[in-house]
């Protein structure tokens, strides 16, 4: 692929990500599991920032994409999107917003073939490989997620993002020697990170690190998180 078609499909990853921002930040009160699992991969938004930073969607389509996702209608949306992309092969853009259809769906093997086409498109773009790793671990594959995200490291190491998310999908498998230690990699590129210190002091927890725990409790109240309250509990719980 041409590093003209990379640049240019990079720049529509980034539209793309603020258009499932924009889902995800009005419609999140009834959250599905899936739902929940991929809303720490994208930034809060609005419908406003939708359609003022959307600027590779077409405005009647960022409109349909819209109204189909108020109405829930996943199928007509994934329909729109496959329609988008047959007449766009080379869309990153359009396969995020049919691998987010069919998750709704939880069809997760469909939802994995297109992000899995997303990281084939932008294989520069660490995007790709996040959702797909948060598919796998929705679908219960978590050791396919640590898969997915150690190639995301091979693409972007310094993403304290990719290291979170492998701290949890290294949780789902009990090894929370190696989560704890993707946690401590995230924090040190981002020490904001409310969800890899919650992480952090949970896995801490596991191998016996109270006085640990503890520091990441010490950090979530700083940071003045809802997460603090969940770490609280679960150090509770183990006194």
């Amino acid at each position: 692929m041409s590093t003209v078609v990379i640049q240019v499909c990079c720049s529509r990853l980034q539209a793309a990500r603020r258009l499932l921002a924009c889902g995800f930040a009005v419609f999140c009160f009834g959250c599905t599991p899936q739902q929940m699992l991929l809303n720490a991969l994208i930034p809060d938004g609005t419908t406003s920032m939708l359609l003022s930073h959307l600027q590779t969607v077409e405005d009647g389509n960022r409109r349909r994409v819209i109204d189909m996702e108020q109405k829930g209608d996943w199928v007509g949306l994934s329909r729109f999107a496959d329609s988008n992309i047959a007449t766009d092969p080379f869309s990153p853009e359009w396969r995020m917003i049919g691998g987010y259809a069919q998750l709704q769906l939880r069809d997760y093997p469909k939802a994995m073939a297109y992000f899995g086409e997303m990281i084939r498109i932008s294989p520069d773009d660490a995007t790709g490989y996040h959702f797909l790793a948060e598919t796998q671990r929705a679908a219960g594959q978590p050791e396919r997620a640590v898969t997915t995200l150690e190639r995301a490291l091979l693409v972007v190491r310094e993403s304290p993002l990719t290291h979170q998310l492998l701290g949890e999908a290294y949780g789902d498998l009990g090894r929370f020697r190696p989560a704890a230690e993707s946690y401590k990699r995230a924090l040190a590129l981002d020490p904001m990170m409310a969800d890899a210190w919650f992480g952090m002091g949970r896995a801490s927890l596991q191998l016996g690190r109270a006085a640990d725990a503890r520091d990441a409790l010490t950090e979530l109240e700083r940071l003045r998180s809802p997460r603090a309250t969940d770490l609280r509990t679960l150090i509770a719980k183990q006194q």
